[in-house]
């Protein structure tokens, strides 16, 4: 059996999401903030014995920020095992956990696989029985707001069901078993119903079959190592009794002989006949109990393996390992401690906030890959934000996290249907689409799972040109603004681009691509490719049409081409080829074709120049070259704007505003936007001074960013 999915529902900023996880190792990534640690949490109360929470710790900063009023609500955190084998059944916990008949409805919609053996544990953190039944009353005779009002946290249970077969993520689920809360609706516990919620269970033998333990991010390895319950300790309590009766009894002789040495020692001996002539002294013969000073070493070998510890062969202790290492020899007991409890525990899950923590990269992808191997018994679900990690992580096993406002967050599973759209519309035969793309997803191309919105290119050109464009024209980096820039090089844009949806990545994600529309009189440009620009475009329109959260946007001829076409980046290139070229000759001719020649001949210089240098290397000298007076191509202007969308704030826009105006000089007519720039302090203020900004500068960059989107309304 395997952990499949986890519900949360109200817990924190997690107010309706599941989580689906596969055999061997699971990843959660996501951006700060976004609940990843939240999610660990909720899995560690319902089934870590070692988190100790209950209704005394109970807070209201517990409940969904989502709920505005958290009163009356519930909380529920219900786990969902699949694969329960013949084995396990034979087990009396697991008949505890799957259902005696399963509802198909259920399985197909929410699970979407065939019919499986399958069982569940839920925790509903609701108000006590008769709370309940006073509010359910309430809400019939008018007085619910009232009652509601007075509910305390001390009202509330921490009800623990098996066998629950509902999608509690869906909000007329809920309704059906806590109410229709806004509408001053509730429902009464008499009405509870067992098919949905499951029936009561000890969650003490959950405890005993499931074994559970959370490695933190902030781990002090030395410390836990120290503590009664660290791995070697609990490794020796599981194997005691594996020990020979030989062996023990040798270590008891050995010991009973050590006490009677220690004691033995004169100098120790005569420690205790001095106590013993100090008490004659103090109260005389009569009262003076006669003592004598011993050793009392433990012969029982529980006792004894408190003393084991694990030290480094070549080192005298193991604090002199580094903590790198440290984590990873931690990791590694709590498997062994796992793999020998497997004969008594069904499931061992390990959870691991940021295992890179400390971590070089080459071993963090090793020590990755090996967690991946499916052992039976051992599972693993790990947060990271390590793209190192993500480029090794199958992304099938990945759960990705995304932040929609400071109240709430969604959990996106990036191949959810996506081995259906490979086969289906891109026509992949006899092949596991999300398998492919999961190889493809290399450290840098797998920044796509950590962006707020996306990018994507196909040449080095647009790779290292674009992102020097923004910082230099707009003041920020596209990491500032969340946006992740990929070169997919020769891999179609279709097979990346499938990834955002509304079924998958819910993230805006633009394709900057090449139209390569042909120049008349231009040797350099190409029937042939032309043609492939419209095929292009039409293969991404038949896609993506539909799809929101996908864009495609196109350069009327290629970005070197159409960069030079804008007049006031012509300088930048003069430049280029004034320090790049040594022929006068060759200078004067390419400078005077981009300067005052046709469009044939400026098309033609252009992708001479490009070709003489190098494309890639042509890109950098212009990133180097450019300035904040250099003017982003307009289509690129708009797949940025389209990618943005969801990210752009007006603390964002105000600094960009501010970047662009300390690069005026400008003269007296301008003294009250100057006092504006300076003065300006609240939210209100900030924003009339964009808006200020925008209208005197209306075809700066910035502005005309600012205007497209639309954040302002400007």
């Amino acid at each position: 059996m395997y952990l499949k999915y986890v519900q949360i529902v109200n817990f924190k900023n997690l107010k309706k999401v599941r989580f689906e996880f596969s055999k061997g190792a699971n990843t959660i990534i996501g951006e700060n903030d976004s609940g990843k640690s939240n999610a660990l949490t909720a899995i560690r109360i319902l089934l870590d014995d070692n988190y100790y929470y209950n209704t005394k710790r109970l807070k209201e900063t517990d409940f969904s920020y989502a709920l505005g009023d958290w009163k009356g609500h519930w909380i529920i955190i219900s786990a969902f095992f699949d694969e329960i084998s013949n084995e396990d059944k034979h087990n009396e916990f697991c008949a505890e956990l799957t259902p005696e008949q399963e509802n198909t409805n259920f399985l197909k919609s929410y699970i979407r696989c065939e019919e499986k053996d399958f069982g569940t544990v839920s925790l509903f953190i609701r108000p006590c029985r008769a709370k309940r039944i006073e509010l359910a009353e309430a809400a019939q005779n008018g007085t619910f707001e009232s009652v509601r009002s007075q509910i305390k946290l001390s009202d509330y249970e921490f009800y623990y069901a098996a066998r629950s077969q509902a999608d509690f993520t869906d909000e007329n689920v809920y309704k059906t078993i806590v109410g229709d809360i806004d509408d001053g609706k509730y429902i009464n516990p008499e009405d509870d119903d067992q098919s949905v919620m499951g029936c009561k269970i000890d969650i003490m033998n959950v405890w005993q079959h499931i074994s559970t333990v959370f490695i933190d991010a902030l781990r002090d390895v030395e410390s836990e190592l120290r503590k009664p319950k660290n791995p070697i300790r609990q490794i020796i309590n599981t194997i005691e009794g594996d020990i020979k009766e030989n062996d023990i009894d040798a270590i008891k002789e050995k010991i009973s002989d050590l006490n009677r040495k220690i004691a033995n020692i004169p100098q120790v001996s005569d420690i205790g006949n001095q106590v013993n002539r100090k008490l004659f002294e103090m109260i005389g013969a009569i009262y003076s109990p006669e003592i004598k000073l011993e050793s009392r070493l433990k012969e029982d070998f529980a006792t004894l393996a408190r003393y084991l510890t694990i030290s480094p062969s070549n080192q005298t202790d193991i604090d002199l390992l580094g903590l790198g290492h440290l984590n990873i020899l931690y990791i590694a007991m709590k498997l062994v401690e796992f793999e020998v409890n497997r004969n008594r525990e069904l499931l061992n899950i390990m959870i691991i906030e940021e295992p890179e923590a400390h971590i070089h990269t080459h071993i963090q992808k090793t020590l990755f890959n090996n967690l991946q191997i499916a052992h039976t018994y051992t599972q693993v679900v790990m947060s990271t934000h390590s793209t190192h990690l993500s480029e090794v992580s199958d992304i099938e096993k990945v759960n990705v996290m995304k932040k929609v406002n400071e109240e709430t967050s969604l959990v996106m599973k990036p191949t959810n249907g996506l081995d259906q759209f490979g086969t289906d519309i891109l026509e992949c035969k006899g092949i596991t689409f999300s398998k492919i793309l999961s190889r493809y997803l290399d450290a840098k191309r797998s920044v796509l799972l950590f962006s707020k919105g996306v990018i994507l290119v196909e040449g080095d050109g647009e790779e290292i040109l674009i992102p020097a464009l923004v910082k230099k024209v707009l003041g920020v980096s596209l990491d500032e603004m969340g946006i992740g820039l990929i070169n997919i090089g020769s891999v179609g844009f279709e097979n990346v681009a499938c990834v955002f949806d509304e079924a998958r990545l819910q993230r805006k994600c633009s394709i900057i691509t090449d139209l390569d529309a042909v120049v008349d009189g231009a040797e350099k440009s190409k029937q042939d490719a032309m043609k492939r620009g419209i095929s292009r475009k039409e293969k991404l329109t038949n896609l993506f049409e539909e799809n929101p959260y996908v864009n495609t946007f196109y350069a009327p001829h290629t970005l070197e081409v159409d960069f030079v076409n804008e007049e006031s980046n012509k300088d930048f290139v003069y430049s280029i080829i004034k320090n790049t070229y040594k022929d006068d000759g060759a200078i004067k001719k390419h400078i005077s074709a981009i300067k005052s020649g046709t469009e044939a001949e400026r098309y033609d210089s252009v992708m001479t120049i490009v070709k003489n240098i190098n494309k890639g290397w042509y890109a950098t000298l212009l990133a180097e070259t450019i300035d904040t007076s250099a003017v982003i191509p307009i289509y690129i202007l708009d797949a940025i704007v389209f990618a943005a969308e969801d990210i752009v704030s007006e603390k964002l826009l105000w600094k960009m505003t501010q970047y662009v105006f300390e690069q005026y000089e400008l003269g007296s007519e301008f003294n009250g936007l100057k006092i504006a720039f300076k003065d300006t302090k609240s939210p209100t203020e900030i924003k009339e001074t964009i808006k200020k900004f925008c209208d005197e500068f209306p075809n700066n960059m910035v502005s005309l960013f600012i205007t497209k989107v639309g954040v302002l309304d400007v």
